[in-house]
């Protein structure tokens, strides 16, 4: 490990130790260990249902992308249990990139479209962010003065238009970063390196790759399976917090679903931190903290929600993950596949 690695990693666990620790101050553990005694079984099996489907979905969405490229079911499947499970262990949500590493070295799929795959997923995974949570700011900003509707309006859609823009003029955009890259390496002379050309051909492939995507006119319809992702997500999330906060006297119809919709958005703009907690552990559950107080939610519930949420649903995706992993690296795996 290098110095940097280091000092980044050592950083994290004082960031999650630290924050945990704080946080648990402001609760009693006793209410902490009860909650999860008393956790309302049908509601968690919904959760696992609905995590389940916005994998599935999210698996046929890489497969649809990845025509006329065929993949398996199960092999696919496994490929987005990896990448959920590493998608949070990694700031800045660069843990997504294991979706292009397994597609690309254990499975054999080319580079360029791994990327060009990688690429298009993620961005629509950010384009539907927008609708929804414009939806949620109005039903969650009726009848309070919490925060200003205009105002987070505004900036979801200014959002939204940039990865719209992003998306729209993805060709061209690739063209200006490769006169980008190339420009860089021929200042730096290390344009005469051997994986300097590599790297600039690897590129091309990818943005040739991402044209046929374009060519096939699919992005309605992916837009819509990646809404579909992202309301599985949301539901999911939305019957935990339920889960847990039953035993605390909330009724299904008072936990609001647009505040968990607010309360998981903020908490999920933490991934972008340079730094953050290992697994995300401490930043996730102090933005969720932060996010449910301006929504007036209870500080002690809010606490308690947020690292139960976290910790129950990360377990879940780690299990899957590891399982996954373990199951495609068998050496017996290879023969079976064919």
């Amino acid at each position: 490990m290098g110095k940097k690695k280091a000092v980044t990693f050592f950083l994290s666990v004082v960031i999650s130790i630290g924050l945990l620790l704080f946080l648990f101050t402001k609760i009693k553990f006793s209410d902490f260990m009860q909650t999860f005694q008393n956790i309302t079984i049908p509601a968690l099996l919904g959760f696992m249902f609905f995590s389940l489907l916005g994998s599935g979905l999210r698996a046929w969405r890489y497969k649809w992308l990845l025509l006329p490229h065929a993949i398996k079911w199960k092999d696919i499947l496994m490929v987005t249990f990896i990448r959920n499970l590493f998608v949070d262990l990694f700031p800045a949500r660069i843990g997504s990139l294991s979706y292009i590493y397994i597609l690309n070295k254990r499975l054999k799929y080319s580079f360029e479209a791994s990327s060009s795959t990688f690429v298009i997923a993620f961005l629509f995974d950010f384009l539907t962010l927008s609708p929804i949570l414009i939806m949620a700011i109005f039903f969650v900003g009726m009848g309070t003065a919490s925060f200003s509707i205009p105002i987070m309006v505004l900036i979801s859609v200014i959002f939204f238009l940039i990865f719209f823009l992003i998306l729209w003029k993805a060709i061209p955009l690739s063209n200006l970063f490769l006169k980008i890259y190339s420009s860089f390496l021929k200042m730096t002379k290390l344009r005469k390196k051997k994986w300097a050309d590599f790297s600039i051909e690897k590129i091309k492939s990818s943005m040739d790759s991402l044209e046929q995507i374009q060519k096939r006119k699919i992005y309605w319809p992916v837009f819509l399976l990646s809404l579909f992702i992202r309301i599985a997500k949301y539901t999911s999330l939305y019957l935990l917090l339920f889960s847990l906060l039953h035993s605390h006297g909330m009724l299904f119809n008072a936990v609001n679903f647009f505040k968990t919709v607010l309360g998981i958005t903020g908490a999920e703009l933490s991934s972008a931190l340079p730094v953050k907690g290992i697994g995300g552990f401490g930043t996730w559950e102090s933005a969720w903290m932060l996010t449910s107080k301006l929504m007036n939610f209870e500080n002690r519930l809010a606490i308690i929600s947020g690292i139960g949420i976290h910790l129950i649903s990360n377990l879940f995706e780690y299990a899957l993950g590891i399982i996954s992993l373990l199951v495609l690296y068998l050496p017996s795996y290879d023969k079976r596949r064919k």
